[in-house]
């Protein structure tokens, strides 16, 4: 009878579900890890993130042809002049003097990095790489459950 309740009132009342105290799976549990070029640009390797990628799509979209290569190389190359801004603005700042010091201004770096960083997120939605584009690429089908409420609220007018 108990197995019937809401998890909520299961840790209210003390009771354990069907399903509660089954660990969840290993794969299911692990994080998406930090990038090793997060804090130190110069880590950042184009030939790893090249094949790291190349791997991914291939074991989640079956991707391994020769056309994909100039989006993934394109993608690599806009992912390089990102990372070479934020050395830049590592050293230099966000603020840059002009005019032998006399005005300032936002480094020219940041506005570089705000269309490479638009660049890559496009060809990113491209192949599939973003949360978001792997969603839109799924197939709901409305003929299940789960599929209908997906959907959304259907109105007939």
């Amino acid at each position: 009878m108990s197995a019937k309740l809401p998890p909520e009132l299961h840790i209210v009342k003390g009771t354990k579900g069907e399903n509660m105290g089954i660990p969840l799976p290993e794969n299911i549990k692990s994080r998406i890890p930090e990038s090793e070029w997060m804090d130190n640009p110069e880590a950042w390797s184009k030939k790893r993130f090249y094949d790291e990628t190349s791997q991914f799509l291939y074991d989640v979209y079956g991707i391994g042809s020769e056309q994909e290569r100039h989006t993934l190389t394109m993608l690599t190359d806009q992912i390089d002049t990102y990372v070479d801004c934020n050395r830049h603005i590592m050293v230099e700042g966000l603020v840059t003097y002009y005019n032998d010091g006399k005005t300032t201004g936002p480094s020219p770096y940041v506005a570089i990095r705000k269309e490479a960083l638009k660049l890559i997120i496009a060809m990113m939605n491209e192949l599939g790489l973003t949360p978001k584009s792997r969603l839109a690429k799924t197939n709901i089908t409305s003929n299940s459950m789960i599929g209908r409420l997906m959907l959304g609220p259907q109105v007939k007018r």
